[in-house]
């Protein structure tokens, strides 16, 4: 399974304008695209979806742009995928069960309600911040890594 290239993209671009934008001015599409590697273009189609979402907000005109609409630590990667792809859903049976015709008897809907359940966890557990500061790219490397994984680097 992959996660979408509306949902990586619409992380990368919020990155960017969370780094642009350090007082809150607003920065322009070129701008981030600029400093993300994604095309203006393609840009302008993923700001509406977090704009409606209120991850974004836009000021028009002259020296206009976007700019976060909350601070990156209440900005939880989950909201930013959503707002780019909707719920997520592994399978159509891990979020509605009565969608599939052998919900009734399939074995396989716990685990793919379990999943889902657990990336969503993941989603909602880290921030925009989070992805911001190297320390908490660390502690998502510990939660790969585990406890040992510290104590080994540490030993170093």
């Amino acid at each position: 399974m992959q996660m979408r290239t509306r949902a990586r993209y619409s992380l990368r671009m919020m990155l960017a304008i969370a780094r642009l934008s350090t007082r809150g001015d607003p920065v322009g599409l070129r701008d981030v695209s600029m400093h993300c590697g994604v095309s203006r273009r393609y840009l302008e189609q993923l700001v509406g979806p977090l704009r409606n979402a209120s991850l974004v907000r836009s000021v028009s005109g002259r020296g206009g742009g976007y700019s976060l609409a909350r601070n990156s630590d209440e900005i939880k990667i989950g909201d930013i995928f959503e707002a780019a792809i909707g719920p997520i859903a592994v399978t159509e049976c891990a979020v509605r069960p009565e969608t599939c015709i052998h919900h009734q008897y399939c074995n396989c809907v716990a685990l793919y309600r379990l999943i889902n359940h657990r990336i969503n966890q993941v989603l909602d557990k880290y921030t925009l911040a989070d992805l911001m500061d190297r320390h908490g790219s660390g502690k998502i490397l510990e939660e790969i890594n585990g406890p040992e994984q510290k104590k080994r680097q540490a030993a170093r």
